[in-house]
């Protein structure tokens, strides 16, 4: 069907394409949520399909909600079928897709957060990502996005300890010093 509707396997159009017709798994339409799928956003052709997929691929980067059910969904398609978890190798291939243009850019001018993110996860050799992982690393993302000094992020905050390691992981090796960027500066 994405051939038909050229829509590439690794483009990020097919992860829309997948959350509209609420594919269970990689490579699998069920009747149902195709009919449904498309049913429900009054569409009825393939030209229309396309272009609905590319419509949304361009929303991808302003409409959040959009983003969030594509991401979400994500997690669900790429499990095997009865895991709990994703292979760190297939989870850091779709933050790649989900994390880069034309998806939501994890990056800010001076912090490649998504590159660190990688990296960090190399390091640390994770070797799975179960759900609640997933969904943090999109909100701490965001957070990070916003306020590339994470001054929102504080030892009693109640993020998965992966990423407490990882804050930990940016402020000894990619800015130590306390280069946080955001933080206040002393003045003696």
């Amino acid at each position: 069907m994405l051939g038909e509707l050229q829509i590439a396997l690794d483009d990020v159009g097919a992860l829309i394409f997948s959350e509209i017709v609420q594919s269970p798994s990689l490579g699998k339409i069920t009747r149902e949520g195709f009919v449904d799928g498309w049913t429900d956003v009054n569409v009825d052709s393939q030209p229309t399909m396309r272009t609905l997929v590319q419509q949304r691929r361009s929303a991808l980067s302003t409409d959040p909600r959009l983003f969030k059910r594509v991401y979400e969904h994500t997690f669900q398609l790429a499990l095997s079928p009865g895991a709990k978890t994703l292979p760190l190798e297939l989870a850091v291939e779709f933050w790649k897709m989900l994390f880069t243009a034309p998806a939501y850019e994890w990056r800010t001018a001076r912090t490649p957060w998504l590159d660190w993110w990688l990296e960090f996860q190399t390091e640390k050799r994770t070797k799975a990502v179960n759900k609640d992982l997933w969904k943090q690393t999109l909100n701490f993302a965001k957070e990070t996005v916003e306020d590339d000094g994470l001054g929102f992020w504080n030892e009693e905050s109640s993020w998965p300890s992966v990423i407490d390691e990882f804050v930990e992981w940016v402020k000894t090796e990619k800015r130590p010093g306390g280069e946080a960027g955001g933080d206040a500066m002393e003045v003696e």
